[in-house]
């Protein structure tokens, strides 16, 4: 047992125990004995959480994998050493507002190698888990991807997507026409860069083309340029070129 191992087992407790404790009927269950959890993980067969979704499918969560129970057997979906990364409601940053009272218990869960996985009708179990999943990625994997990007590259993508949300360099038609986003909807991602999965595979796409796109009509002489970017545009380009390696596994 590793020391990850006995973090995401008192993370997976915790978070459950206390998303339980605010609502009784919540539709996921703490099982000290579980037959389908880990046999070296907290002695014998470990702690889990059971889930059973509202089209009637049945989800069980270590601290290692996740599987999909049916009768007596598991099925293996995924093993946490192997994610790189979540998205909740949808894939597309533009459409998590539009589709969130529809699609609030719906997550994609992205394998290393592999197409994603898809969690559906989760119900409020969905919240929890989100917290859960946020803990894996910081243990497994969300750590190494921002140990490979310095402060000053963070802070200057950062600084990017602020000034394509909240600058006076694309007005809301040309967000949409360009990007395929509302303001509202930039602001998000802007708002919550670093804090979100890095590995979410159109995020290198998008920072590609706000990058691109203020180059192309904002040079790094204009008075907005330097409030909102301040480094030369062959420095942001090639920030945005090291986030795309990093993301992307390259290096």
């Amino acid at each position: 047992m590793t020391v990850v191992d006995w973090l995401l087992t008192e993370q997976l407790v915790e978070t459950f125990r206390e998303a339980k404790a605010k609502q009784p009927n919540l539709n996921a269950e703490l099982e000290a004995r579980s037959p389908h959890g880990e046999e070296d993980v907290l002695a014998g067969a470990g702690t889990a959480v059971r889930i059973e979704a509202t089209d009637g499918a049945v989800y069980l969560i270590t601290p290692r994998r996740i599987v999909r129970v049916v009768g007596d057997d598991a099925y293996p979906l995924l093993t946490f050493a192997d994610m790189v990364g979540y998205d909740w409601i949808s894939p597309e940053m533009s459409k998590k507002v539009e589709q969130k009272k529809d699609h609030f218990d719906r997550l994609y869960l992205y394998p290393r190698g592999a197409p994603p996985i898809t969690l559906d009708h989760l119900g409020k179990s969905v919240y929890p888990l989100l917290a859960f999943f946020s803990r894996v990625l910081e243990y497994q994997s969300q750590k190494v991807l921002l140990r490979k990007l310095d402060d000053d590259l963070v802070e200057l993508l950062g600084k990017t997507l602020h000034a394509a949300a909240e600058g006076p360099f694309f007005t809301d038609a040309e967000l949409g026409s360009l990007f395929g986003r509302s303001r509202e909807s930039m602001q998000v991602v802007a708002g919550m860069w670093p804090r979100m999965n890095l590995a979410a595979p159109e995020l290198p796409e998008l920072i590609d083309g706000v990058a691109r796109a203020l180059v192309a009509r904002a040079g790094e002489g204009s008075a907005d340029w330097q409030r909102w970017i301040g480094a030369s545009p062959e420095k942001l380009l090639g920030a945005v070129e090291v986030f795309r390696r990093v993301s992307t596994a390259e290096v």
